[in-house]
């Protein structure tokens, strides 16, 4: 018979499986590294020096999980988001790039909005389980439309400031957070490395 102590670490085993993947927190914050990068460089005007630290982060990050944890492959699909919503996310974002230019609107509000959507959308779901997502997300709309301009000597929003980017810096940095909250949960569920077979 099987015991309780058991049966609670074969229920860890089948919830950590299952949200391995959303656990993987290093590839959005390489991701998020790579923003603050580009946000702060100098050389902003050629792409190749962050394209190729994105690249070398994301390798090390994929071989970091394949080697540490190998390759979790979950039995059955999550509820996830429905399939209607993944061709409408483009479709929202031009209405609200367009809708801003109609309106003047100035540039960094429509920024922080679609990364502060993006964030939200990145938490889930399974939502409960990444509430820092949302937090941030919170955060970022709470910092793009409050009227920091009064507390600048130009009276410009930081947000609209192009060196650095303060944007770009704020959403990696919320980027690098999250992934490494999501990186220490995927830790503490497994706690000892995949044994590799020889």
């Amino acid at each position: 018979m099987i015991s309780a102590q058991e049966l609670d670490h074969l229920d860890r085993i089948r919830t950590t499986t299952a949200a391995h993947a959303h656990r993987q927190g290093l590839y959005p914050a390489a991701f998020g590294l790579t923003l603050m990068y580009y946000a702060s460089d100098a050389t902003r005007d050629t792409m190749a020096a962050p394209v190729l630290l994105g690249a070398v982060l994301l390798a090390a990050a994929a071989g970091y999980y394949r080697h540490t944890y190998g390759t979790v492959i979950p039995r059955r699909h999550n509820a996830g988001y429905p399939a209607w919503l993944i061709p409408a996310l483009p479709a929202a974002v031009l209405v609200l790039v367009v809708a801003a230019n109609l309106t003047a609107t100035p540039g960094h509000l429509t920024g922080g909005l679609i990364f502060a959507g993006a964030l939200a959308l990145m938490g889930g779901p399974p939502r409960h389980r990444r509430r820092h997502y949302s937090a941030s997300a919170g955060a970022l709309m709470a910092l793009t439309l409050a009227p920091l301009g009064v507390l600048t000597p130009t009276g410009e929003h930081p947000f609209a400031s192009t060196d650095p980017l303060w944007q770009l810096m704020a959403a990696g940095a919320l980027l690098v957070v999250n992934g490494l909250l999501d990186h220490r949960a995927l830790v503490r569920s497994l706690p000892r490395p995949a044994v590799q077979e020889q």
